[in-house]
């Protein structure tokens, strides 16, 4: 990949990146200058004009493969990871990047350009990198996207020997409507979806998982299953913050709604969402049958041995004595 930079003091801000793939790595360092920040409209395809005064960097592998290389602005990227050194990203960096799926970033960067993921409905996935407490700019990021967005927060915290805590939300998708009451000629914002209400669970730049927790029940009376079991699977597997009157609510919705969790973990097949129902004791007869038939049906022979050792295991089938005279 080659990188258009300039020198800003004592660090280096990256302009513009070429390359053949769609997945963009921005390096730490830059010869001997930390990368701390992304300038404006660095991603965008519509930037007015191309900067003049810029030094270019080309990676080892580039030197090898660069014959193909593009600007990686616009529809051209898919996945942009920055260092943990960037610290600031400029005004609508990522304008208008419809292809845009996944970003990952550090609790470093602290600093949000306007407009910086305008005309990004496709972007669905963050990844943060939580190294120095709990504080992100996921809030700022969030409040710009309508869409529904899954988050992983990965609790690194400054010791590098400490397990990583993971721990992945749903927030939902939200839209704004503008009414007119034509008589009094005034306009008022109508809110629809859950999703603006999830996105008001941080106190500080800090995740307030008590108060995402408490949202559910509004959540399970609009939202759809599918999401509904991201949410609550997502939080009985990666429990941060959980109390125990929330675990239980989560672990009541799966009770209570056998055949739609039965259809979810077979279209899911995630490992540790089995074994959530396993360990927690969640599996009843009609939901672990229901599973058993879908995974059937869909051919999906692993899952369907496991749900089957699952059965022997929690409602062992009683032999009938025989008795001949």
């Amino acid at each position: 990949m080659k990188i258009d930079y300039r020198i800003r003091d004592d660090f280096a801000e990256i302009i513009r990146c070429r390359g053949t793939i769609s997945k963009v790595v921005l390096p730490e360092q830059i010869g001997r200058y930390p990368v701390k920040k992304v300038a404006a409209y660095a991603f965008s395809a519509k930037k007015g004009k191309e900067d003049t005064d810029i030094l270019v960097y080309e990676s080892p592998e580039d030197i090898m493969f660069g014959e193909n290389e593009r600007l990686l602005a616009g529809e051209e990227i898919e996945e942009v990871i920055f260092p943990d050194t960037v610290e600031e990203i400029g005004n609508y960096i990522f304008y208008n990047c419809k292809m845009l799926n996944r970003l990952e970033f550090s609790d470093s960067l602290v600093r949000l350009g306007s407009g910086a993921f305008t005309g990004c409905g496709n972007l669905e996935f963050l990844t943060v990198h939580l190294k120095r407490g709990k504080k992100s700019c996921v809030k700022e990021i969030l409040g710009e996207l309508w869409q529904r967005m899954d988050v992983l927060f990965l609790h690194e915290g400054a010791d590098t020997h400490e397990e990583v805590q993971a721990v992945r939300l749903v927030f939902p998708e939200h839209y704004e409507e503008a009414v007119e009451n034509t008589p009094a000629r005034i306009l008022f914002t109508q809110h629809h979806g859950i999703g603006n209400n999830y996105r008001q669970c941080f106190y500080s730049r800090e995740i307030d998982y008590r108060k995402y927790d408490s949202l559910f029940p509004l959540a399970a009376a609009q939202e759809k299953p599918e999401v509904l079991n991201d949410m609550v699977f997502s939080r009985l597997t990666g429990p941060c913050g959980l109390t125990e009157e929330y675990r239980k609510m989560y672990e009541t919705y799966v009770r209570e709604h056998p055949a739609e969790t039965a259809r979810y973990l077979v279209s899911r097949e995630r490992s540790e969402y089995f074994r959530c129902m396993s360990n927690q004791e969640l599996w009843s007869r009609a939901s672990l049958e229901e599973a058993i038939e879908e995974a059937s049906e869909k051919g999906k022979t692993e899952t369907l041995s496991l749900l089957m050792n699952e059965k022997h295991r929690r409602f062992p089938e009683i032999k009938k004595k025989r008795f001949e005279l």
